[in-house]
């Protein structure tokens, strides 16, 4: 298993061959706490140990050994071990694509699980096998199969229709400020740059990404960057350039901010995506 620098946090992922390939974690947390932050993808968390607290919109939630922590693609949240000696629990992260595939009630992304915690015994079963099949890499089949019906139940027994960003009334400039920030990610940009893009004041423009986002401007930008630091260590790249390559200053600020968001380095990451 691939550590963390501390002893006692460690995390392992792997790009998984189920589904043609997904992501999936194996951690074990003391210390470590996740900065605030969204995926893209569904992030289905199989507790194992310890209590997992996190923010989850306005509130604070805690999944224990047994439970699932649920996170929407888009939804903003942060991690860390809230009691126990430790926090011990594998992450799925599942493209649009594949929940598609699995359950067409979460096609298009108009679908998303209602609860961020699930405490329901046969779909943590599944989705447990699913991702030690997936990590040990020896029988697809089966680990797709169990994922299939982990997802499956999931969906049947929490699965609501949601609103999309712009029908839930985020603001305009808002979305003008992401499309901005995401487009030039990598550039040199200012928060003058976004703002002008956005079509509104500095001050204001923070307040409008803190009230609808949960994060400020500089954070999303950040984990814009982080996103495509994965894609290119994943592709092989080595971490310094990659460091250059999405917009930051040096290896040592981009190692600080990628530990924050996955919970290890950037060459410990793309040492085990390999």
């Amino acid at each position: 298993m691939t550590q963390f620098e501390s002893r006692l946090d460690r995390a392992t992922f792997r790009r998984s061959n189920i589904f043609g390939g997904i992501d999936l974690m194996a951690a074990r947390f003391v210390r470590h706490s996740f900065a605030p932050h969204s995926h893209d993808d569904l992030m289905i968390g199989v507790m194992h140990g310890g209590v997992k607290a996190f923010r989850h919109g306005r509130s604070r939630q805690y999944a224990g050994s047994g439970s699932l922590s649920v996170v929407n693609p888009g939804e903003m949240h942060t991690g860390e071990r809230a009691h126990g000696e430790e926090l011990v629990y594998a992450a799925l992260y599942v493209p649009e694509t594949v929940l598609a595939a699995m359950s067409p009630r979460l096609s298009g992304g108009r679908s998303a699980i209602r609860q961020a915690v699930v405490d329901d015994h046969a779909v943590w079963r599944c989705l447990a096998l699913a991702h030690r099949l997936g990590m040990d890499g020896e029988d697809v089949v089966a680990a797709e199969q169990a994922m299939t019906r982990g997802v499956s139940l999931l969906v049947q027994r929490y699965g609501a229709t949601r609103f999309t960003e712009s029908d839930a009334g985020c603001p305009k400039a808002v979305n003008r400020a992401k499309a901005f920030l995401e487009a030039r990610a990598c550039d040199h940009i200012s928060l003058v740059d976004a703002s002008n893009a956005a079509g509104v004041g500095l001050h204001h423009l923070i307040k409008l990404f803190t009230q609808h986002l949960g994060l400020t401007p500089h954070a999303y930008l950040t984990q814009v960057r982080i996103a495509r630091s994965r894609d290119l260590l994943r592709r092989g790249e080595p971490a310094a350039q990659v460091a250059l390559d999405v917009g930051f200053a040096d290896q040592a600020h981009f190692t600080k901010r990628f530990k924050q968001f996955t919970g290890t380095t950037p060459a410990l990451y793309a040492r085990s995506m390999h």
